[in-house]
């Protein structure tokens, strides 16, 4: 068997296994990626909120953080506008989304229930996904 030939039945055998990728998986991967690079980061404010006392008990549970959410750049001027027109509301809203919280979800080594909340938060304030991820500078969970 000739080297040609053996390139031709290669060549054969290959062919039904040509083009067989998820070109709706790759156009997200890009994406992803794309929005991963235009990304800005986006100040939410700093918290110092008391959970709820629990009768019978001494101490009290004291979370201390700064967020940030990471946005769009087409999207930066919404958040702004955003924080700037209704930061009073966002605040208050925090608050009592932070408040109801079980004292365990501030355990949690990604905090991921606290980040998911807070994206809906400013999310559903603004009326559309802004915010698509939030992270944190700063963040300490007490007791006293």
């Amino acid at each position: 068997m000739t080297s040609a030939t053996r390139a031709l039945i290669a060549t054969l055998t290959l062919l039904p296994f040509a083009g067989c990728y998820d070109t709706a998986a790759l156009l997200k991967a890009r994406q992803d990626s794309r929005d991963l690079i235009q990304m800005d980061e986006v100040d939410l404010g700093a918290y110092r909120i008391t959970l709820p006392h629990t009768l019978g008990e001494a101490t009290d549970n004291l979370i201390d953080f700064h967020v940030f959410g990471q946005v769009s750049r087409g999207d930066r001027q919404a958040i702004d506008d955003a924080l700037r027109m209704r930061g009073a509301e966002l605040r208050a809203k925090m608050l009592v989304e932070v408040r109801a919280m079980d004292p365990r979800t501030f355990e949690e080594a990604k905090l991921t229930k606290l980040r998911q909340s807070i994206a809906e938060v400013i999310n559903d304030t603004i009326g559309r996904r802004v915010v698509k991820h939030v992270g944190f500078y700063r963040f300490s969970f007490n007791t006293i």
